[in-house]
């Protein structure tokens, strides 16, 4: 089970892969992953795309299977395929979900930072140093961020330490501190 088309698609390219539909934000997935191989929604019987979203998972050649995946076949780590509900096996090497995310701490909003609204999870609101809605108060990594990624969460991480001390340099100067 993956997560991330840009994390993990050249690590299964080339194979059958499927998308498990878990969250509305799953065929938006599905239509990314066709650049990494032939794709298989799984609608679960919960995230049916309407008839638009169809088209557009038709035009990028994926296939919509209603019938529910009930087991993971192979011998872990590998995946050979998949059990549908209806007893039929089709052969994946890789499954992409998104997984549920939850915020690790309620530190920000017990601080009173705004969020905004994310695709997965609400994120902390930041400026372009990373700071939060609360003077002082920085933010950096997936909490902070539409887009989660290790890579992203370094770079945040490094803003936000270089306004935090811009900050506190400005106020022990005599100056207000950075905004």
């Amino acid at each position: 089970m993956l997560h991330c088309p840009y994390c993990h698609g050249s690590e299964v390219a080339d194979q059958p892969l499927g998308v498990l539909a878990n969250h509305p934000g799953a065929a938006h997935q599905a239509l990314l992953l066709p650049d990494w191989g032939p794709t298989t929604y799984f609608s679960q019987g919960r995230f049916a795309p309407d008839a638009d979203t169809a088209a557009r998972l038709a035009a990028r050649g994926v296939t919509i299977e209603h019938s529910p995946i009930v087991e993971l076949l192979g011998t872990a780590p590998a995946l050979d395929g998949v059990r549908l509900a209806d007893g039929r096996v089709c052969a994946l090497g890789a499954v992409f979900t998104i997984p549920e995310s939850v915020p690790a701490s309620p530190l920000a909003a017990h601080l009173g930072c705004a969020f905004d609204d994310g695709p997965l999870l609400p994120a902390i609101r930041v400026d372009a140093m990373r700071q939060t809605t609360v003077p002082g108060v920085y933010a950096a990594g997936d909490a902070a961020s539409p887009m989660h990624s290790v890579t992203l969460a370094i770079a945040a991480g490094v803003i936000a330490g270089a306004g935090a001390h811009q900050s506190l340099a400005a106020e022990a100067a005599g100056g207000a501190p950075a905004r």
